[in-house]
């Protein structure tokens, strides 16, 4: 047996995903929380002590990947990566500490990897419509599929460690009406005249990324395990103005949501209230899979099934 590993270094977490290169079976997934981006400007360079951690962690999954039979691997730079002025330092970095190259990848070829990534999970494949959102620290990939055919893919910097920093002050405090709604207000400015209206009616809408597992946790925490991956807006709606009337310490006693999410879940969870608003959605279909699971098609080539 040989398998594949992709690591998708991303803005607030590092995760690997291994595939067998046969029959696609994903192996394991791990992830390792490094936060890259931490200042409000994207661009500025990266700091020499988080390019540290983040590379020490790229090695710490790839060895997690070869322990799956991973003998391939690859290593994409996604929103933080892509952004900061010294990307190329940090690629040469990853590559001396790791042995493997990084590759930056644009926004489109990200939201496109994301796209055919959640179009590969079994769950939802004999859904013929999809809509994806893959809401990460840095940006937020929106996917429309119709079969293999993509209607939409685009990438914005809509992240919600990004919102968190431009709108929220760090995420620490109480987020009032007036934080939500400028939140809101720049989010629906970028997002409504690209998601169709009433979406949901066309295409099953489909979340994936770090804020949508962190809902299934605390759905699970509370008794209330989500069904067939099923993730209520109402529930959202409710965590949302719970964690917004709370500061961070009290964020992080709610059941389920990782500690080092406290600070950026109001942002993330405004975020799909609005995405649910824009779209008509009443749940969310969660996918563990993304932009990791997307190279790994591209490196294997079309399956079978879609000859």
């Amino acid at each position: 047996m040989s398998a594949i590993a992709v690591v998708d270094v991303g803005s607030n977490s590092i995760k690997v995903a291994v595939v067998d290169d046969q029959d696609r079976r994903e192996l394991g997934r791990l992830t390792e929380s490094v936060r890259l981006q931490q200042d409000v400007n994207p661009s500025d360079p990266l700091p020499v002590e988080a390019q540290a951690a983040a590379a020490a962690a790229i090695g710490r999954l790839l060895d997690f990947a070869r322990t799956k039979g991973a003998t391939r691997f690859t290593v994409l730079g996604t929103s933080a990566v892509r952004e900061c002025s010294n990307r190329h330092a940090f690629a040469e970095t990853v590559r001396t500490v790791t042995g493997v190259p990084l590759t930056i990848v644009s926004g489109e070829v990200e939201a496109r990897l994301a796209g055919a990534g959640v179009r590969t999970d079994p769950a939802y494949k004999a859904y013929a419509n999809i809509m994806a959102f893959d809401l990460g620290g840095g940006s937020l990939e929106v996917t429309a599929l119709r079969g293999q055919h993509y209607v939409l893919a685009r990438s914005f910097p809509l992240g919600s460690v990004r919102m968190t920093n431009g709108y929220l002050r760090g995420g620490a405090g109480i987020v009032d009406e007036l934080d939500q709604a400028s939140i809101r207000t720049h989010l629906m400015g970028v997002l409504q005249t690209v998601i169709p209206a009433n979406a949901a009616e066309n295409y099953l809408i489909i979340g994936a990324g770090g804020a949508f597992a962190a809902v299934a946790l605390h759905l699970e925490a509370i008794g209330e395990t989500p069904v067939g991956g099923r993730l209520p807006v109402l529930r959202i709606r409710e965590l949302r103005d719970q964690m917004c009337a709370l500061d961070i310490e009290g964020r992080r006693k709610i059941p389920g949501i990782p500690a080092d999410r406290a600070d950026i879940m109001p942002a993330a969870l405004i975020t799909l209230c609005v995405i649910a608003d824009l779209t008509g959605a009443e749940a969310f279909h969660l996918s563990h899979r993304g932009v990791r699971h997307g190279m790994v098609e591209l490196m294997l080539g079309p399956s079978k099934e879609h000859l």
